[in-house]
Order: C-alpha cells, then sequence, then structure tokens
C-alpha cells in the first residue's frame, strides 16, 4: 500500500483485493475485501495524535473489534526511528523494530481515510471476468482504466452507496490472530 498512498489523491478510488494466498482466491477470480474514497490525509503522528480516531488503537487483549485497529505507528522520541504498538500482526515488543510490516507499511508518512466505503472482508463478491482488465496483476495500482469499465465497476462496488462495515475479516476466527488474546 506504500506507493498507492504515495499517488493517491483527495477523491481517488482505492479497491482492496484478495491476494492469491488467501484462501484458494486466486487471479482469476480476485474477491474484492473493500472500496474507500480518499476523503482525509494525514501523517502517521498527525492520526497517532488526533483523538478523533483513539478507537483506531489496538486493544490487546480486548474485544476482536478492537484488537484490529491500524492505528499502530508514530515516530518515537528521537523523531527518527518508528514507535508501534502491540497489534495483531506483532508484538511491539518484538525485534522487528525497523523490518517485517514496519518498513513496508512506514515507507511512506501518509495515512488515507475515508468516510465512504465499503468493507466486505471475507464476504466480498468475486470481480467479474469483463471487469478484471481494471485491476494491476501484481500488488500495486493500476491508474488507466476504459471508462465504460470503470463506469461498470463504480456500480458493481455501489460507489453511490456505501455500506461502511459490510463483513467481517477472512481471518476473524483464526487462532494465530485472536486466540486467548480476546476479552470477549
Amino acid at each position: 500500500m506504500g506507493d498507492i498512498r504515495k499517488y493517491a489523491k483527495l477523491d481517488d478510488i482505492i479497491i482492496g483485493i484478495a491476494g492469491s494466498g488467501q484462501r484458494g482466491l486466486g487471479r482469476y477470480h480476485p474477491q474484492l475485501i473493500y472500496w474507500m474514497r480518499v476523503d482525509v490525509e494525514l501523517t502517521f503522528d498527525q492520526y497517532w495524535n488526533d483523538p478523533r480516531f483513539a478507537r483506531k488503537r489496538p486493544q490487546i487483549p480486548g474485544p476482536k473489534i478492537r484488537m484490529v485497529g491500524d492505528r499502530t505507528y508514530r515516530h518515537g522520541p528521537d523523531g527518527a526511528d518508528w514507535s508501534f504498538e502491540t497489534s495483531m500482526h506483532y508484538l511491539a515488543s518484538a525485534t522487528q523494530h525497523n523490518g517485517g510490516h514496519v518498513v513496508r507499511d512506514t515507507k511512506v508518512d501518509r495515512v488515507l481515510l475515508s468516510q465512504h466505503y465499503t468493507y466486505w472482508g471475507k464476504f466480498g463478491p468475486a470481480v467479474p471476468d469483463h471487469l478484471l482488465p481494471l485491476f494491476p496483476s501484481h500488488r500495486g495500482q493500476k491508474c488507466q482504466h476504459d471508462e465504460a469499465l470503470l463506469a461498470e465497476l463504480h456500480d458493481f462496488i455501489g460507489l453511490d452507496w456505501p455500506l461502511s462495515l459490510a463483513g467481517e475479516p477472512a481471518d476473524w476466527d483464526n487462532p494465530q490472530y485472536f486466540g486467548a488474546r480476546t476479552s470477549s
């Protein structure tokens, strides 16, 4: 998502699809996970410090819905290194402080936020074959689109009728992530 965060502009539409390793969902019929319109852009520190997003910090242990927060990164006291909170992806005390997700996730110091989105999670629809040319064949973004196909995609995803949360994550019941760390 680093390159997407680097190049996306306000009002751009971002669509997330399941990768080929997600429970057998292959590249021929990728499954939609979410779409969002970019409404706000902040730095990681702005996102961390903004009280509007306090509930987006992971709470572990805690209820599942609070464990999956994405407000995890901020600059450390020295202003150079990254500090991060324990989340379902890693422990704050882990040795991967400057590796793994941290490097990839903080490659671009920009957070994209939306109030206009649909998150289907594991219940997302498969992309119809005729719309596949709109999607990149690898991780990243695609910016040049056939306008007629783009209009069909907008209808397909319900661009004019965002549903907010319409499903749960594919790993919602995965004990690797949640196991004994949940409180309800």
